[in-house]
């Protein structure tokens, strides 16, 4: 078992600096030696290297039952919900339909993404300023052969920038023949469906006919889901858990007086007819007049989509001794997203450049209140009901003056004008072609890589101009409170912009190449040496529209800049492996790197392997990581937008009671620094492999990340406004009045180096089999991640722990505890594969009537998330294998957490990790036809 060949040393050496994509091969042959070393299973203690890889093999990838590779990720412990995005977040967020991975709760943006150990562009957008995350989604599922995920960071081999880890997605080759495959699924009433097919098809054999050509084609389509299919999402209202994340903006709709003789009414309450407007017993309770608006009902869940991929390789040998290879790919991820109406009121800003900011009555209201005639110069969306209009509710304003008319600031749902729909069409683009041979003593395998992201995103229905519909809305001709004229209508629809609003461009092209050798033999065998380099160039391009450009589009929250900014990046390395003894083994790398524009550093990285005895193996690694600001980190553009709905402002809340200052959204200025130092880190890991039959093992792994200078897109609002001694610096206000703080007109999001964060954990990776008997074989898996520390540093100084609480920017959650365990039963021609998906629970965000200061104040407990799935086989039919499975078997709801709603429009759960289709059934058949 120990005995090394020089193929197996080269694999050593590109594992133990992360992955097996760039291990020099002398031939097709040696390639499928290391695809057997990589994917062993049960004994494993062979193929273990002194960083811990995890790898899910194709079959494991069908036994999940998983439709795409987002869903495919949440199998994986290492990767938290909490920095990551789903296809989902796309609901109240401009994320472009973005899906990403976070190892560690570091963020997707730490996160490496190789497709055959080669770097992918970045999606475009994803966070705010997110030009860094790479979307899974746009990788066919289909096409992929094996993931493996290496849970160590700063990999000198593919980078420095991967401080959490690699994610590293193999994708099918050396295949010959024809197959082809057909899925369906469906939850009840056929919500939240999914249907794919695909087909594959190889000819060649490198070793009899010297070459090999693959292609695969996939299509899949998913349907949409809204909350008003599944009750747990249908509302945002939760009377026993203190929490509402309605919208004081409704149809018919709330006003104030804009003299200030009174705060928010609606001429219907309490009747509040749906269904954008209803009663709120919370609101209720400290003495609103005014109706509410629960978007929960309208929004998209799972959003539609459909994703078409054609994944394409070959190789060849030219001689004995040189191989030329090639890939190619392109996918095409079509996603519809709809969500609630617009809001339109002084409660939403808009940004100084549109062309209506200087004018009245846009500029005289902040936060509510007049500040005539000194204005303050910032706008807001602004509706003034003047007496003057026949659908002023004179009758009604006197009966709560007394008989004064004053002008009336109205809060509004523009219901008239649709719900908000819109489409992301991504298309990414990959081509790769190189050569790997040898020369002499000598290993190489150098390649060109060209990767490319394409993103637009389009309006269909709802999005009005501001420029067009605010003057409209403030001409006293449209009813605010009942039915339309079909003239007003028609002026209404006029107002609308369909088409595209976003388009975003990514690329990168790269040239890399390694070499290897054996420079001497020592006692536990020859000396190994790997050396490589890499130049890329990055380039990022976003265009908005002209009305995004003005932050002209209603329902945006904020404007967009266009950037078009490139940079070069350089990069060499050496690796040794050098077997000291039979039973130890040392690998040191280093890297250096350069960012043009940021600077330059050098990392090192040292492993150690120690198997003192067959059955037991323990390793190590200490390294350095480094990660750049990247472009849209340095140079984005100072823009307006929005928090998350749900928020309170301490100082005024508990006194107006006002929809302007409890449960809103307050306006925010996000946007790069030139400024910005790299991110540094230390990573370390220690672990323990333990084989003591050839049907056990398991893995025990430590791993610890300090990670200084830390790159935040701002402080989360929520954050700020829970504690304002620390953070008040960061929020402007308007005027005081009343004996108050003057109301939030900004809260200061833009980047910045945010002190220490500190990760330190285990992962347990066990696997079992049983001898094949009678009765079948066994086979048994369980992966799991325990965080034993998340701390991220305060602007004083001080450390805040975020294991076990719900993420109050962007969802999600970092646990200390999920896993994910199967068992499989084979005999003869069936399988039938259980399984367990697994997270603990955790503390919860406050609800938005609650008040977390309180000394009395005890945080509730999203309770744990325990899904289980199901799946048979049948191959007793020639070429054919028939599959029917069903996930979460007992049909579980997503636990109920005060951040549905408060981080996303979805109410009631969270989407960033939950499933919300309910008990899923599925059928596949495939079919080989040679």
């Amino acid at each position: 078992m120990l005995q090394r060949s020089r193929v197996s040393l080269a694999i050593s050496i590109a594992c133990s600096a992360g992955l097996t994509g760039f291990a020099p091969l002398l031939s097709a042959q040696q390639q499928l030696d290391r695809v057997e070393i990589t994917g062993s299973s049960i004994k494993r203690i062979g193929a273990e290297t002194a960083l811990p890889v995890q790898t899910i093999t194709r079959d494991e990838i069908e036994k999940s039952g998983v439709s795409n590779v987002e869903q495919l990720m949440q199998t994986i412990s290492a990767n938290s919900s909490s920095g990551s995005l789903t296809n989902a977040s796309a609901s109240g967020a401009t994320t472009l339909g973005l899906s990403g991975i976070s190892l560690r709760g570091l963020s997707s943006q730490r996160t490496l993404v190789l497709i055959n150990g080669r770097r992918v562009s970045p999606y475009g957008y994803g966070f705010t300023n997110d030009s860094v995350s790479v979307d899974v989604n746009s990788i066919p599922l289909a096409a992929i052969d094996r993931v493996e995920i290496l849970k160590d960071g700063a990999s000198a081999i593919y980078g420095s920038d991967a401080i959490a880890g690699v994610v590293n997605f193999i994708l099918r080759r050396e295949y010959k023949g024809l197959e082809a495959q057909a899925e369906y699924g469906a939850a009840r009433q056929d919500s939240g469906s999914v249907a794919r097919a695909s087909v594959a098809f190889g000819v060649g054999d490198l070793a009899k006919d010297r070459f090999n050509a693959l292609a695969v084609v996939s299509y899949s389509r998913e349907r949409a889901l809204f909350g008003a299919d599944r009750k747990f999402a249908s509302s945002g209202i939760n009377v026993d858990n203190n929490n509402d994340t309605s919208s004081g903006n409704t149809f018919p709709a709330n006003f104030a007086a804009a003299d200030g003789s009174f705060g928010t009414r609606n001429p219907s309450f309490p009747g509040c007819p749906g269904p954008y407007a209803t009663r709120s017993p919370l609101f209720d309770s400290i003495g609103s007049r005014g109706c509410r608006f629960d978007p929960s009902p309208l929004v998209s869940l799972i959003p539609r989509s459909e994703r078409t991929g054609i994944f394409t390789s070959g190789a060849f040998d030219l001689t004995p001794n040189v191989q030329l290879f090639a890939e190619a790919s392109y996918s095409r991820n079509e996603t519809n997203t709809r969500i609630q109406p617009t809001p339109i009121s002084d409660q939403f800003t808009i940004p100084l450049n549109n062309p209506l900011a200087n004018t009245f009555p846009y500029n005289a209201f902040v936060g509510g209140e007049d500040v005539r005639p000194g204005v303050s110069g910032i706008p807001y969306s602004t509706i003034l009901l003047t007496p003057g209009s026949p659908y002023y509710p004179t009758a009604y304003v006197i009966s709560q003056t007394g008989g004064p008319t004053p002008d009336l600031l109205v809060r509004w749902r523009a219901a008239i004008v649709g719900n908000r729909d819109f489409t992301d069409t991504s298309e990414a683009t990959r081509f790769v072609f190189g050569a790997r041979g040898t020369f002499g003593t000598w290993d190489y395998n150098s390649a060109f890589l060209y990767s490319a992201s394409d993103v637009k995103e389009k309006v269909n229905d709802g999005y009005a101009l501001y420029t067009k519909i605010l003057p409209l809305l403030n001409s006293g001709t449209v009813n605010f409170f009942g039915p339309n004229t079909a003239a007003t209508q028609a002026a209404i629809d006029a107002t609308e912009y369909k088409g595209d609003t976003l388009h975003t461009k990514t690329s990168l092209a790269s040239l890399s190449g390694t070499v290897s050798t054996q420079l001497m033999q020592l006692p536990g065998g020859p000396l190994g040496l790997a050396v490589g380099a890499e130049g890329r160039r990055e380039n990022y391009e976003l265009q908005p529209s002209t009305g995004l450009i003005q932050g002209d589009l209603s329902g945006y929250g904020g404007n967009f800049i266009p950037v078009d900014k490139a940079r070069d990046v350089y990069a060499v390395f050496a690796e040794v492996a050098a077997p000291i003894v039979r039973t130890l083994e040392v690998n040191a790398a280093v890297r250096y790197d350069h960012y043009q524009g940021v600077g330059s550093t050098t990392n090192p990285k040292l492993g150690l392997r120690w198997q003192p005895v067959r059955e037991v193996l323990l390793r190590g690694s200490a390294g350095k990581g480094f990660r750049a600001p990247s472009l849209l980190d340095l140079f984005a553009p100072n823009t307006t937008g929005v928090t998350p709905p749900g928020l309170n402002d301490p100082l005024r809340c508990p006194t107006t009671g006002s929809s302007l200052d409890c449960s809103t959204q307050f306006p925010i200025t996000n946007g790069g620094n030139s400024g910005l130092k790299p991110e540094r880190s230390t990573n370390l890991t220690a672990g323990i492999v333990l084989e003591p039959t050839n049907y056990f093992s398991a893995a025990i792994d430590y791993f610890h990340i300090a990670l200084k200078d830390t790159i935040s897109q701002g402080i989360p609002a929520a954050t700020i406004l829970s504690d304002l001694t620390k953070y008040g610096s960061l929020v402007r206000r308007g005027a005081p009045s009343g004996g108050l703080p003057g109301p939030i007109i900004d809260i200061e999001q833009t980047n910045l180096n945010l002190g220490e964060t500190k990760v330190a954990g285990w992962d347990v990776d066990l696997r079992a089999s049983s001898p094949t008997t009678p009765y079948g074989k066994f086979v048994f898996s369980l992966n799991g991640t325990y965080l034993s520390q998340y701390d991220t540093q305060n602007p004083d100084g001080s450390f805040s722990s975020a294991l076990d609480t719900a993420n109050n920017s962007t969802g999600g959650v970092i646990v200390r505890w999920k896993h994910y365990a199967a068992v499989t039963w084979s005999f003869s021609s069936f399988a039938l594969t259980f399984a367990q998906q697994f997270q603990k629970r955790y503390a919860d965000l406050p609800g938005t009537f609650e008040d977390p200061t309180d000394p009395t104040f005890k945080p509730r407990q999203v309770g744990s998330y325990e899904l289980y799935h199901l799946q048979g086989v049948y191959t007793g039919i020639k070429n054919l294998t028939f599959t029917l499975g069903v996930r979460n078997l007992f049909d579980k709801d997503p636990p109920y957490t005060n951040a549905g709603g408060q981080t996303s429009f979805q109410g009631g759960y969270d989407p960033v990790y939950a499933d919300p289709r309910g008990r899923f059934f599925y059928a596949r058949a495939g079919y080989k036809f040679f």
